[in-house]
């Protein structure tokens, strides 16, 4: 763990990630490359099965090298930021605003699913995520909520038709278009990764980035077969250092649930209703609620 610093891998385990990552690519190329070498020997019959196992192989390949490039540029990151002795002690850098860098996407956030509405935790890549991001938490939708793009480009044309009120309100701060795409299984999907683009049409890139970041992300912070829960509750992975829980609006509901009388969606809802109309965020707001005690009228 990073001493009191808020991060949650200490250098020497994330190197050890990043030398898993790349071990698991390396053998999954020398698969590959043994059935490309017989490709060219095969009997005619054998020959798609070999083309299918490399194919399989060479795929396995790219998804445990894009894991080990995303570790491997956060732990960069961090050792510059350790280096850096003439600054005072704070806090390493954020691990999404590292992946945001490394992979060339700029604002990225990822939304995990909660077993209601409001129990998402976020974790955001800089400001304009977090702001963006906060529209849609205030209008209730956006392509963060729920299941994910497909085809996973939304594109200027169909900003606005597909989310009205957060295609017009996302413009205006400079996000022209998006690119998501789901983390977790296609069985047990456990939230989205989504980029807010600035260029109207993105290419297919920045589609297969967003892809190769989800997987990596699926493949390590979010697989519950390697995963150790921390004594929050948390996975120990760097992404969850600067996890946002929204514990704040939880308690907010709560309030609002009692003094209305009403359902979590509806306390929800009103929240979000009164936070549009106040020009605050669902977090400004739900403090507000919680500790000075303001009611929606």
């Amino acid at each position: 763990m990073w001493d009191g610093t808020g991060g949650r891998y200490d250098p020497s385990t994330l190197r050890g990630l990043v030398e898993t990552e790349r071990g698991r690519a390396d053998r999954a190329a020398a698969v590959a490359l043994r059935h490309e070498g017989l490709l060219g020997t095969a009997i005619a019959s054998m020959r798609p099965f070999h083309l299918r196992m490399s194919e399989l192989h060479r795929a396995t390949e790219r998804k445990h090298r894009a894991a080990a490039d995303l570790h491997a540029g956060y732990l960069d990151a961090v050792g510059r930021w350790a280096d850096r002795a003439e600054e005072p002690a704070g806090v390493p850098p954020a691990f999404m605003a590292a992946v945001a860098e490394s992979s060339g996407l700029r604002s990225l956030v990822v939304t995990l699913f909660g077993t209601t509405e409001s129990d998402a935790a976020v974790v955001v890549s800089d400001p304009l995520a977090a702001r963006v991001h906060d529209l849609e938490d205030v209008l209730g939708e956006g392509p963060s909520r729920g299941r994910p793009l497909i085809p996973g480009v939304c594109e200027e044309y169909e900003l606005v038709r597909r989310w009205p009120q957060f295609g017009s309100a996302a413009r205006e701060f400079g996000v022209r278009a998006v690119v998501s795409a789901p983390l977790g299984l296609a069985t047990a999907m456990l939230g989205t990764l989504t980029a807010y683009r600035t260029e109207p049409e993105p290419d297919a890139e920045v589609a297969r980035s967003v892809g190769a970041v989800a997987e990596a992300l699926t493949d390590t912070a979010l697989n519950p077969a390697v995963r150790l829960d921390g004594a929050d509750g948390l996975p120990v992975h760097p992404l969850f250092g600067d996890v946002d829980l929204r514990a704040v609006t939880h308690r907010a509901v709560g309030v609002v649930m009692a003094t209305h009388g009403c359902s979590v969606s509806d306390a929800l809802a009103l929240i979000r209703g009164h936070a549009f109309a106040r020009d605050e965020s669902v977090t400004e707001l739900a403090l507000a609620i919680v500790t000075r005690g303001y009611r929606l009228t």
